[in-house]
């Protein structure tokens, strides 16, 4: 059970530090693993027997679940901003539809209006 959850946080780790074209799994999870503060060579055990794995060493798994957790913090505070960004956007445009019907006495169609033609 360790093990998998270990092998998925690295997994998760790798994909995060994958460079595109030209770079290697590999290369990708070395470089994981050393932000983990975990070695190549444990990560790379984790890796290839994490299906046989009946124990795992505790620093492993913990360096792998901290660095686990900074990744979706990351995420997170990520989805915040942009979710705070779209608010604002939408508060915005809202503000700018009343002044312009206020302006120009005529009723501006709404953002839902706008995506129902689409």
């Amino acid at each position: 059970m360790a093990a998998h959850e270990a092998f998925e946080m690295l997994n998760a780790a790798t994909r995060k530090e994958y460079r595109g074209w030209g770079d290697t799994q590999t290369a990708a999870r070395d470089r994981a693993a050393r932000k983990a503060g975990i070695t190549p060579a444990q990560a790379e055990r984790v890796w290839k027997r994490w299906r046989e794995m009946k124990s795992m060493n505790a620093d492993v798994y913990r360096g792998l679940r901290n660095a686990y957790g900074h990744l979706c913090t990351m995420i997170e505070n990520t989805a915040d901003r942009i979710e705070r960004e779209a608010q604002s956007i939408e508060e915005t445009n809202a503000a700018m539809a009343r002044n312009q019907a206020a302006l120009g006495g005529y009723d501006a169609p709404t953002q839902s209006a706008e995506r129902e033609k689409a």
